[in-house]
């Protein structure tokens, strides 16, 4: 069936802006292509979308106790003050990382180097990329470099004593381990993929330098690539079009996955390749359910976990393994939790930030937090009880019914 050229340009525009939906005039549109039928230029009719900031990613400055988040929605970095009064106003951000020239997309999981004086964001879904500023940068700046990396990256963590950049890759049940400097179409050093690797949909990444430990949250829906496998052509993004960089050797066939149930895996630092997980937390008294970001707590040495799909956050033993239930669980309509998508342990302070991707917060609470808590500490994007104007949340096309005159969107 021949596809509607406007429909195909206006689906492709729509999984290119994320969480906008634009509203041109048909009439101007043809126009402008009868005129020039490869270049487009017009001002949107409307535009559909959420006017505040969603916290994704988070990480922290201890020592300057500033807390830095990504927001997927509006493509942005931001870091505010940990420290402040608790207040039901918006709370300004200290500095803002937002505008073309930064190369931001739709950006998830974010860390930092102290002593590079250097912040790290990595683009999920149509950019393929991770770009790095100065620690203190703000506003429309380029970045200090950038690298290509595969489809769907999410989580990201420096380990900073090896100078080694680890990046969780969704779509290929993948963790890929770069050196910190790496930049352009450099290669991963070393990679961990495969079956037996126990990599299903992850997403959080922490580095237990220390004891060489690597604890990933997964979702449990793998998707059957082979140990090595890419994207090949078809979900490259448009820097990895460009530069070309693509494993053609073995390129994405037919899907062959299976679905798990979500875990916490646990590997050995230097591993690669198909490489057996030291343990495997998994099972039903885990109460994991869409596990996103994943933290160690160092003090109490405990395993944090934003778990999104039921609005909590589980804390388990570091050593935990097999269908091991939580030591303590933070849950509850008092929490202020929706949707947990990344959490932070800031031993400094004894504390434990939660950013919660639907409903414009990120939350702190005691480090010893348990049950239906209150958060001690709200920082706001968006005024108290803002709902989410549009109901997005990364829509990848839009079509629109004629006969009912509505616009479908799928998230």
């Amino acid at each position: 069936m021949v596809q509607n050229h406007h429909v195909r340009n206006f689906q492709s525009l729509g999984s290119i802006l994320g969480t906008w939906i634009i509203l041109g005039a048909w009439g101007m549109a043809q126009n402008a292509e009868q005129t020039n039928p490869r270049v487009i230029e017009m001002t949107p009719a409307r535009i559909i979308q959420d006017p505040y900031p969603t916290f994704n990613g988070i990480a922290m400055d201890i020592d300057k106790g500033e807390v830095i988040m990504t927001d997927d929605n509006r493509a942005s970095v931001l870091t505010y003050s940990g420290q402040f009064k608790p207040t039901d106003n918006p709370n300004e951000p200290r500095r803002l990382i937002e505008g073309p020239m930064t190369h931001l997309g739709y950006v998830c999981g974010v860390t930092l180097s102290i002593e590079a004086n250097e912040l790290y964001a990595v683009d999920n879904d149509w950019k393929d990329n991770l770009t790095v500023y100065p620690l203190d940068g703000e506003g429309d700046m380029a970045p200090v470099r950038e690298l290509d990396v595969d489809h769907s990256a999410w989580g990201i963590f420096l380990d900073s004593k090896h100078d080694e950049l680890f990046i969780t890759i969704q779509a290929l049940d993948k963790i890929s381990v770069y050196t910190r400097t790496a930049q352009g179409a450099d290669e991963p050093i070393r990679f961990i993929q495969g079956l037996t690797s126990g990599l299903a949909n992850p997403h959080g990444i922490f580095v237990a330098v220390e004891a060489d430990e690597i604890f990933v949250a997964n979702h449990g829906d793998w998707n059957g690539k082979e140990t090595g496998q890419d994207a090949g052509t078809l979900f490259m993004g448009p820097r990895a079009r460009l530069t070309g960089r693509v494993n053609m050797t073995k390129p994405l066939g037919p899907s062959t996955g299976a679905f798990f149930p979500p875990s916490i895996t646990v590997h050995s630092r230097t591993a690669a390749g198909n490489a057996a997980p030291l343990r495997v937390i998994q099972g039903p008294r885990t109460g994991l359910n869409w596990p996103n970001g994943i933290h160690l707590d160092p003090i109490n040495n405990q395993i944090v976990v934003a778990n999104s799909g039921n609005d909590s956050v589980l804390v388990f033993d570091r050593n935990a393994n097999g269908n091991a239930a939580p030591t303590r669980v933070i849950s509850g309509p008092n929490t202020g939790l929706d949707s947990p998508s990344g959490v932070f342990v800031d031993p400094k302070r004894r504390e434990l930030w939660v950013t919660n991707w639907d409903n414009h917060t990120a939350t702190a609470y005691s480090l010893t937090a348990d049950g239906d808590v209150p958060p001690l500490r709200t920082i706001r994007s968006a005024p108290a009880n803002a709902p989410i104007a549009t109901g997005f949340g990364n829509p990848g096309h839009v079509v629109y019914d004629p006969k009912r005159k509505e616009i479908l969107v799928p998230n």
